[in-house]
Protein backbone atom coordinates (compact mmCIF):
# COMPACT_ATOMS: atom_id res chain seq x y z
CA UNK A 1 0.00 0.00 0.00
CA UNK A 2 1.06 3.36 -0.64
CA UNK A 3 1.10 6.41 0.74
CA UNK A 4 -0.35 9.84 -0.68
CA UNK A 5 3.42 11.22 -0.16
CA UNK A 6 5.05 8.13 -1.85
CA UNK A 7 2.45 8.87 -4.85
CA UNK A 8 3.43 12.16 -4.58
CA UNK A 9 6.81 11.63 -4.82
CA UNK A 10 7.05 9.21 -7.30
CA UNK A 11 5.04 11.47 -9.66
CA UNK A 12 7.15 14.44 -8.90
CA UNK A 13 10.01 12.53 -10.66
CA UNK A 14 8.01 11.92 -14.13
CA UNK A 15 8.29 14.51 -17.01
CA UNK A 16 5.33 16.83 -17.06
CA UNK A 17 4.06 15.42 -20.04
CA UNK A 18 3.82 11.59 -18.96
CA UNK A 19 0.14 10.60 -19.26
CA UNK A 20 -0.92 8.68 -15.50
CA UNK A 21 -3.60 6.21 -14.78
CA UNK A 22 -4.38 5.62 -11.24
CA UNK A 23 -6.27 2.46 -10.61
CA UNK A 24 -7.29 2.09 -7.14
CA UNK A 25 -10.32 -0.16 -5.68
CA UNK A 26 -11.71 0.78 -2.02
CA UNK A 27 -13.83 -1.70 -0.79
CA UNK A 28 -16.43 -2.92 -3.84
CA UNK A 29 -15.86 0.25 -5.64
CA UNK A 30 -13.45 0.85 -9.10
CA UNK A 31 -12.09 3.82 -8.61
CA UNK A 32 -10.18 5.14 -12.25
CA UNK A 33 -8.32 8.50 -12.14
CA UNK A 34 -7.25 10.19 -15.52
CA UNK A 35 -5.94 13.63 -16.26
CA UNK A 36 -4.57 14.71 -12.98
CA UNK A 37 -3.85 18.48 -13.56
CA UNK A 38 -1.19 20.28 -11.98
CA UNK A 39 -0.15 23.82 -11.42
CA UNK A 40 2.87 25.02 -9.89
CA UNK A 41 1.92 27.15 -6.85
CA UNK A 42 3.96 28.03 -3.97
CA UNK A 43 7.06 26.99 -3.51
CA UNK A 44 9.39 26.22 -6.71
CA UNK A 45 9.03 22.70 -7.98
CA UNK A 46 6.34 21.89 -6.10
CA UNK A 47 3.49 20.28 -7.86
CA UNK A 48 -0.68 20.57 -5.98
CA UNK A 49 -3.32 18.80 -8.01
CA UNK A 50 -5.69 21.12 -8.72
CA UNK A 51 -8.54 18.45 -11.12
CA UNK A 52 -9.06 15.09 -11.13
CA UNK A 53 -11.46 13.35 -13.18
CA UNK A 54 -12.73 10.21 -10.94
CA UNK A 55 -14.81 7.35 -13.07
CA UNK A 56 -16.35 5.25 -10.27
CA UNK A 57 -18.15 1.98 -11.33
CA UNK A 58 -18.81 -0.91 -9.00
CA UNK A 59 -17.35 -4.30 -8.79
CA UNK A 60 -20.52 -5.27 -7.94
CA UNK A 61 -21.92 -4.84 -11.44
CA UNK A 62 -19.51 -7.52 -12.48
CA UNK A 63 -20.61 -10.22 -9.96
CA UNK A 64 -24.37 -9.33 -10.60
CA UNK A 65 -23.14 -9.72 -14.94
CA UNK A 66 -21.99 -13.19 -14.06
CA UNK A 67 -24.62 -14.25 -11.54
CA UNK A 68 -27.24 -13.32 -14.90
CA UNK A 69 -24.69 -15.35 -17.06
CA UNK A 70 -24.43 -18.52 -14.83
CA UNK A 71 -28.16 -18.39 -14.55
CA UNK A 72 -28.86 -18.17 -18.27
CA UNK A 73 -26.73 -21.30 -18.27
CA UNK A 74 -28.65 -23.41 -15.70
CA UNK A 75 -31.92 -22.00 -17.33
CA UNK A 76 -30.86 -23.49 -20.67
CA UNK A 77 -29.40 -26.83 -19.49
CA UNK A 78 -32.82 -26.84 -17.50
CA UNK A 79 -34.41 -26.75 -20.63
CA UNK A 80 -32.32 -28.93 -22.79
CA UNK A 81 -31.17 -25.80 -24.82
CA UNK A 82 -27.46 -25.62 -25.05
CA UNK A 83 -25.30 -26.50 -27.71
CA UNK A 84 -21.94 -28.20 -26.99
CA UNK A 85 -18.97 -28.28 -28.91
CA UNK A 86 -15.53 -29.20 -28.54
CA UNK A 87 -13.05 -26.14 -27.58
CA UNK A 88 -9.51 -25.39 -27.28
CA UNK A 89 -7.25 -27.84 -25.27
CA UNK A 90 -9.90 -30.22 -24.65
CA UNK A 91 -12.60 -28.07 -23.20
CA UNK A 92 -16.28 -27.98 -24.06
CA UNK A 93 -17.53 -24.73 -25.54
CA UNK A 94 -21.75 -24.34 -24.25
CA UNK A 95 -23.95 -22.03 -26.14
CA UNK A 96 -26.72 -20.66 -24.68
CA UNK A 97 -29.87 -19.01 -25.88
CA UNK A 98 -30.07 -15.42 -25.86
CA UNK A 99 -32.54 -13.83 -22.94
CA UNK A 100 -35.23 -13.91 -25.98
CA UNK A 101 -35.13 -16.93 -26.45
CA UNK A 102 -34.96 -18.67 -23.35
CA UNK A 103 -38.62 -16.89 -22.71
CA UNK A 104 -39.93 -17.57 -25.62
CA UNK A 105 -39.08 -21.67 -25.18
CA UNK A 106 -40.41 -21.02 -21.26
CA UNK A 107 -43.52 -19.32 -23.08
CA UNK A 108 -43.50 -22.62 -25.70
CA UNK A 109 -43.72 -24.88 -22.93
CA UNK A 110 -46.15 -22.79 -20.45
CA UNK A 111 -48.41 -23.61 -23.74
CA UNK A 112 -47.97 -26.90 -24.22
CA UNK A 113 -48.19 -27.90 -20.22
CA UNK A 114 -51.91 -25.52 -20.47
CA UNK A 115 -53.09 -27.34 -23.46
CA UNK A 116 -52.41 -31.00 -21.73
CA UNK A 117 -54.04 -29.43 -18.42
CA UNK A 118 -57.64 -28.11 -20.47
CA UNK A 119 -57.52 -31.74 -22.17
CA UNK A 120 -57.27 -33.54 -19.22
CA UNK A 121 -60.23 -31.35 -17.56
CA UNK A 122 -62.29 -31.53 -20.52
CA UNK A 123 -65.49 -33.58 -19.55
Amino acid sequence: MLTVRQLLNYLEGLPDDTPVVIDVRPGDEYVLVEGATTTDEGQAGSRTPTAVELVTRRAQRDAIQRELGELRAALCHTLGKFHEEPGPQGLTIISVLSDQEIIKEISRLRAMAESVEVQRFKP
